[in-house]
């Protein structure tokens, strides 16, 4: 008799991750690595995944398999590898990784039927499409320096690792689509990653256009039918060139002859929910088992990133200037210190007021941007100086003046404003801060001729109103764009020749170690939309901090020196890329209870942890989120370069989670 290990199809906490069943002789042949099986469990029948035969079992009584579910195994053989290669890295159990690598509708138990979406979203459409195959253009020399590893790679059929660094607006994109061409040309496929918010008509149509009827694409907007549709596709071999965010990294291409990591700094490239990987990491990884080459692509590449580029870990590939010639757009900075000395307290300096007014006499378009949405980003009371917080979370309330309702942004709670004061009855209660509501709202009063567009979370709810929206602006429907972070990436348009940063500061002084590469990202990215057309562009940045050097890097494009500084700082404090770091959060609904688990635990963890291990355990204290949901959130962490040395002495009960290399 011989036996396959199998991880069952559960959301319940398991005691470890493989359970060993018998092969029945009449499976013999069907009992596959990667193949889906009914096994009991428990007292129950549940569904469960092969991961691998086994000769022997530890265990004397062994319940059999019941059935096979499919003659072809939905798991390939590459993924089951690299599944166990990231619940190892991430501390994570093998089922939530290899749940995350399926759609929710392939999972789901078999009911005999197979129906598709019963609508397709813009995205999936766009790529569809029946169009004419563009011609590629010539690249530059620079281009074709950048391409060559990548070229080389795919040629010789090995794995390389590359960050490509280029400013915005050099032509990264030709240079992904070009190593595309070749792996397709070696009989491969190809997984381009994209962050959701750069995941624009634009960027899909191009891919599609160079590769009609080969592109598909897989982000959060699809349907779970949709999802599963396209899963399907790219595993029955319909298309070989997958374009999507995160989750695409474990699209079931057969033979990946490239990866592409686009805006690898994006925060969104992290999964904040069990398992908690990064997808950069796991596209390496990829890379590697398949013998792919894997080029991460930036204009504002992460520290560590940047660090492994200039010590061996990554070869280094540049792009340094526009790939029409232009230069990077100037950008002019305001200190709203000196504005609110002179007594202007509207969201406009008289120089973003003259260059909206300019741009627009002249035909051109602005983009706004300002990373707060809402109305009043806090509601206070001015007689006893409380403010409207979450009854579930540790956070204010953000008031929405169009549904004239309070939202807590962490766990959806919505109230109405009302119109006193809770705590001492007050009518002098008002909302305080500027989002991007009240932005537009200004805007209007201010330029009554303005078309305007907002793109932000509230504006874009429903499937396809980011589409919708983008499509508006690049047809000029509209003169000026208000936006999130949503507007910072993907935006590859020749008329916007402003951009008006509002507030710079939004992101730099939050308590995370990554607030300065997050405030420089941001800033030089939305800077470089502008000035990508013939037309001469510019950047007025408004900040209280211009002596940040976050900041003052990002006003002259000058990454290097930012890089510098960053380092610096990093391995002053003891932060990557110099140490890991590993997260333990413990959430309970009584505050003193889910303190008291968290010191026990970092005591054991103190006392067990090989003093030499060169693992610092630090906390806990209340996490940043201190109250979630109506649960209270403590937090330890583990530091050092070999975590993975603590990750056997972890806690994995019911309440607490684990977060390996957090992007926080």
């Amino acid at each position: 008799m011989s036996f396959a290990s199998v991880v069952p199809e559960t959301r319940s906490l398991l005691p470890r991750d493989l359970y060993t069943y018998a092969v029945p002789s009449d499976l013999e042949e069907r009992v596959i690595p990667g193949v889906r099986v009914e096994i009991p469990f428990g007292r129950r029948s549940i569904l469960g995944y092969v991961v691998e035969r086994v000769a022997t079992s530890d265990h004397q009584e062994v319940r059999p398999i019941a059935s096979v579910l499919e003659e072809q195994p939905l798991i390939l053989e590459h993924h089951l590898v690299l599944a166990r290669r990231v619940a190892a890295w991430y501390c994570a159990p093998l089922g939530e990784v290899v749940r995350a690598m399926l759609p929710s509708r392939v999972r789901a138990r078999p009911t005999g039927r197979r129906g598709g979406p019963r609508s397709m979203s813009r995205a999936v459409e766009e790529a569809r499409a029946q169009r004419d195959a563009t011609m590629p253009p010539v690249l530059t020399d620079a281009q074709r320096d950048a391409a060559a590893p990548l070229l080389s790679a795919i040629a010789q059929g090995i794995h390389r690792r590359v960050l490509l660094h280029g400013v915005t607006g050099s032509g990264k994109t030709e240079v992904y689509l070009a190593a595309i061409d070749a792996a397709l040309a070696a009989g491969r496929g190809a997984i381009v990653l994209v962050p959701e918010i750069a995941l624009t008509p634009q960027t899909i149509r191009r891919f599609a256009a160079r590769f009609p009827g080969r592109v598909t694409v897989i982000h959060s907007a699809l349907t779970d039918a949709e999802r599963a549709a396209e899963w399907r596709r790219i595993r029955d071999g319909d298309v070989d060139v997958v374009v999507g965010s995160r989750s695409a990294v474990f699209a079931p291409v057969a033979r990946p002859g490239v990866i592409v990591v686009d805006e690898e700094d994006a925060s969104a490239y992290k999964q904040d929910r069990m398992p908690r990987y990064h997808a950069v990491e796991v596209a390496l990884m990829l890379g590697e088992l398949t013998a792919a080459p894997v080029v991460l692509g930036s204009a504002t590449p992460r520290v560590e990133t940047f660090y492994r580029a200039h010590t061996g870990g990554l070869e280094l590939a540049t792009l340094p200037a526009r790939v029409t010639g232009r230069a990077l757009p100037p950008i002019e900075v305001v200190d709203l210190r000196e504005e609110l000395r002179a007594g202007n307290v509207t969201p406009f300096s008289p120089a973003l007021d003259r260059a909206i007014q300019d741009c627009s006499d002249s035909g051109g378009q602005s983009i706004l941007f300002l990373n707060r949405r809402g109305t009043a980003t806090v509601v206070l009371c001015r007689s006893c100086g409380e403010a409207l917080t979450c009854a579930n979370c540790s956070v204010s309330l953000v008031y929405h003046s169009e549904r004239h309702r309070c939202d807590c942004h962490y766990c959806g709670l919505s109230i109405t404003m009302p119109g006193a004061c809770p705590q001492c009855g007050s009518r002098a209660i008002r909302g305080l801060g500027l989002g991007t509501e009240r932005l537009e709202r200004e805007m209007h009063e201010r330029y009554p001729n303005l078309r305007l567009l907002r793109m932000d979370r509230d504006t874009t709810r429903s499937r396809d109103a980011y589409f919708e929206i983008y499509d508006r602006f690049r047809k000029h429907e509209a003169d000026c764009l208000i936006g999130t972070q949503m507007v910072a990436k993907g935006w590859d348009l020749g008329n916007v020749r402003l951009v008006g940063i509002v507030n710079a500061d939004t992101s730099l002084h939050f308590p995370d170690y990554r607030s300065g590469e997050n405030t420089f990202a941001l800033l030089t990215q939305v800077a470089g939309r502008a000035g990508r057309g013939d037309e001469p562009a510019r950047v007025v940045l408004q900040t209280y901090t211009p002596e940040h050097y976050a900041v003052r890097h990002a006003t002259t494009h000058d990454y290097l020196g930012f890089a510098h500084d960053e380092i610096r700082v990093r391995n002053t404090m003891h932060f990557p890329p110099f140490t890991r770091l590993c997260v333990c959060t413990f959430t309970h609904r009584s505050d003193a209870e889910a303190e008291a688990e968290a010191r026990r635990t970092a005591q054991h963890l103190s006392d067990t942890l090989d003093p030499g291990a060169g693992l610092d355990v630090l906390g806990p204290t209340p996490a940043f989120l201190h109250r979630l949901r109506g649960e209270y959130r403590w937090q330890l962490t583990i530091r050092g370069m070999a975590i993975e040395r603590a990750f056997p002495h972890l806690p994995r009960g019911r309440g607490w989670s684990i977060d390996v290399d957090p992007a926080q």
